[in-house]
């Protein structure tokens, strides 16, 4: 009877051969989770910079200006760098529009920093811009 009970229950070396085993296995799995977790924040701050950057060309269509007269503001920091950057999704944000004069149409090249490294870009876009003032035309009649 004595010697029954002893056969069902598993030996100590049993024990730390399992162990081992979902050590090894649990290593590889938490290396996969922390990549997963690092890709995400990446994809995020990219997201977040391409949308900041179709943000800023959405802003340059609007202004209704010239082309001559983007070119006499030149490159131009948003916000400027005297003030505070944007904040968005717990990062800090700069938008640096630069502008090809010698383009014509006139080519303008949107790049979005992070604040604190202000070298590399995070996303940058280009287009391309054309003159297209609403003119009010007054029809007598």
């Amino acid at each position: 009877m004595l010697y029954s009970r002893f056969k069902r229950a598993f030996t100590y070396i049993e024990v730390l051969i399992t162990l081992a085993i979902m050590a090894v296995l649990f290593i590889p799995m938490m290396r996969l989770f922390s990549h997963g977790l690092y890709s995400a924040t990446i994809s995020g701050e990219t997201i977040t910079a391409v949308n900041l950057a179709r943000w800023e060309m959405e802003r340059i269509r609007n202004l209704n200006v010239t082309k001559e007269q983007l070119k006499q503001e030149g490159d131009i920091w948003h916000p400027p760098l005297e003030e505070q950057p944007l904040e968005i999704n717990g990062a800090k944000w700069r938008i640096l529009r630069r502008l090809r004069p010698e383009s014509d149409p006139l080519e303008i090249d949107v790049e979005v920093y992070r604040a604190d490294d202000l070298n590399k870009p995070v996303a940058s876009l280009t287009t391309l811009f054309e003159d297209n003032l609403w003119i009010k035309e007054e029809k007598v009649y």
